[in-house]
């Protein structure tokens, strides 16, 4: 006789899991005891929502699946946050939850009013009430090949607490299917037409993405296509870590394609591999990519290109092995060294903009800019960073440099403060001997602070940085953008000791007010073998460059809206 809850725990080791994520229920325990007594390593959280934020750092460290646990009622409430997260990012995530008893339903039972089910079919590829503990392998391994294969998401599988404990033969069981399908190649005729394309093309640019993140073949792939021909190849959303930083073709983060018709010269051509248009590529302004300019789409969905703006291919495929695909005629191809020389020189065009700026500004604090840059400077080449915040995260993304991938990302679209600190968790357990820090303003880290517990009581050594300029930035300086300088509603923080939080947490802690301190006070975080806490003073007063359409100059009628589009005059 076995119960749900072990036939749950059983599959999901026979398909690989490691690590779950999560905070005790009662609902919950015959899966939890089984998965302890099979050897996975429960990573017990302070809220769920850190719990599920954990799951995807821990999934987007790898590549695969992460793996998350919340009880019924408000466990499953916690962690919508982090599943409409995972959604948004499409990143593949399995949250495991409990519900009443079947047999009770209607009755007005303990955290019985809700449909979770029907809640999370909005944030969720799939969602599913299991009814019977016979089915439960076939539906563990069901919901597993919904996060991870096609577009990748999170799956939501609801087992209530009768079922969880119910016993029952095992030889009535159901038997998983384990294999998972390979990743889609793309079409013979898609190949003839991408070289078509690029033949064409004196100027193209590669620019890849989270979709190339999840393909475990990208970066050999793109190294071997490299080795034949070079041409440049920009990196964003976390998308970073597919070249090393030194590479000839590197040419950095989305800011760099902004900066190439004034360095350089305009790209010709723009080949997207897994890499969405809207926020992080410029959206319709045409900064990154001009309308007009012929766009080669790659992405596992065929829905994504054309989203924003026109496509010359759409090819629906994975990314590393669309690469492959290409490096197999790559004799075909032109070469662009001329032109990948050309662009290196947008590769750091950033600090052109920042070579007056003071090291410390009026406000007797230091310029976050610099501090990124001191920061960035002194990690270790296979750090894991982490960034949570608004302007935080724009100024440590300047000086994104990852040595492998997936080893550098943070918010994603959805744009929600807080996730930081389980995404670290989560990419510490990913990667045990692997530096992992996450930079977080002092807004965000207020979401979780708690977590810290859970690092220490986990000896879990993350490095937290907190960019503490006593505000949430991007809200002051959008709100001052608009109504004024002396304007200042619900967006001051006071000046919190984070470092003495954590202290009392038993981390490792300081306070860092000098610039030239930034440093050391990293390697000594690093050396302590501990958690830690860097609480860094960051002048309020310095605005991030991509605040700036909030004080450009607007045609008559317009409307400014706060981190989006104007609205033109006359538009409904």
């Amino acid at each position: 006789m076995i119960t749900g809850g072990e036939l749950v725990a059983r599959t999901l080791v026979d398909l690989g899991v490691t690590h779950a994520f999560g905070v005790h229920g009662g609902h919950l325990d015959p899966l939890l005891t089984a998965l302890d007594r099979l050897g996975v390593t429960l990573v017990d959280t302070r809220h769920e929502a850190a719990a599920g934020n954990a799951a995807e750092g821990y999934a987007r460290a790898t590549g695969g699946l992460g793996v998350a646990f919340a009880t019924s009622g408000p466990g499953f409430t916690n962690a919508y946050a982090a599943l409409a997260n995972a959604f948004i990012d499409r990143i593949p995530v399995l949250l495991l939850t409990s519900s009443p008893p079947l047999r009770e339903a209607e009755l007005n039972v303990l955290q019985g009013g809700l449909d979770q089910v029907a809640a999370a079919r909005t944030v969720a590829k799939w969602a599913h009430r299991a009814t019977t503990a016979a089915r439960l392998p076939d539906l563990v391994a069901l919901a597993v090949r919904h996060a991870t294969t096609g577009v990748p998401g999170p799956a939501v599988l609801d087992i209530p607490i009768d079922v969880m404990y119910r016993q029952i033969d095992e030889a009535v069981a159901t038997k998983p299917s384990l294999t998972m399908p390979t990743p889609p190649a793309p079409a013979r005729a898609a190949v003839r037409r991408m070289v078509e394309l690029l033949r064409a093309s004196r100027r193209p640019v590669f620019i890849l993405g989270g979709g190339a993140a999840l393909s475990p073949g990208t970066r050999p792939a793109l190294e071997a296509l490299l080795d034949r021909v070079r041409f440049p190849v920009v990196t964003t959303s976390w998308g970073h870590g597919q070249l090393s930083p030194g590479h000839p073709c590197a040419l950095g983060g989305s800011g760099a394609l902004a900066a190439l018709p004034f360095l350089a010269e305009r790209p010709d051509l723009f080949v997207l591999l897994g890499a969405r248009r809207g926020i992080s590529l410029g959206a319709r302004t045409g900064s990154m990519i001009p309308p007009g300019t012929p766009v080669i789409h790659v992405d596992v969905d065929g829905v994504e290109p054309g989203r924003v703006g026109e496509v010359e291919l759409s090819v629906v495929a994975d990314v590393g092995e669309t690469i492959h695909a290409l490096a197999t005629v790559a004799d075909e191809l032109p070469g662009w060294d001329a032109w990948n020389a050309a662009t290196r020189a947008a590769v750091g065009a950033h600090a052109m903009m920042f070579a007056d700026a003071p090291t410390v500004t009026p406000s007797g604090r230091l310029h976050p800019y610099h501090v990124a840059r001191e920061l960035t400077g002194a990690l270790e080449d296979d750090a894991v960073v982490v960034f949570d915040g608004g302007e935080t995260a724009g100024w440590i993304s300047f000086f994104a440099r990852a040595h492998r991938p997936r080893s550098w990302f943070g918010l994603g679209m959805m744009g929600g403060l807080g996730v930081g600190q389980g995404f670290a968790i989560g990419a510490q357990c990913a990667r045990p001997g692997a530096q992992v820090v996450l930079v977080t303003g002092d807004g965000g880290v207020g979401f979780h602070l708690q977590e810290f517990d859970t690092m220490a009581r986990h000896q879990l050594p993350v490095t937290t940085v907190v960019y503490n300029n006593l505000s949430w930035g991007m809200s002051l300086h959008g709100q001052q953008a608009i109504y004024g300088e002396k304007t200042s509603v619900a967006v001051e923080l006071p000046d919190t000791r984070y470092d003495h939080i954590a202290a009392a947490m038993g981390l490792h802690a300081e306070r860092v007010t000098d610039l030239d301190q930034v440093g050391p006070a990293l390697r000594r975080a690093r050396e302590s073998g501990r958690s830690a806490c860097l609480d860094v003073t960051i002048a309020p007063d310095v605005i991030h460059p991509m605040m700036a359409p909030l004080t450009a100059d607007l045609p008559d009628g317009a409307i400014r809206v706060p981190y989006y589009e104007a609205i033109p005059a006359g538009e409904g």
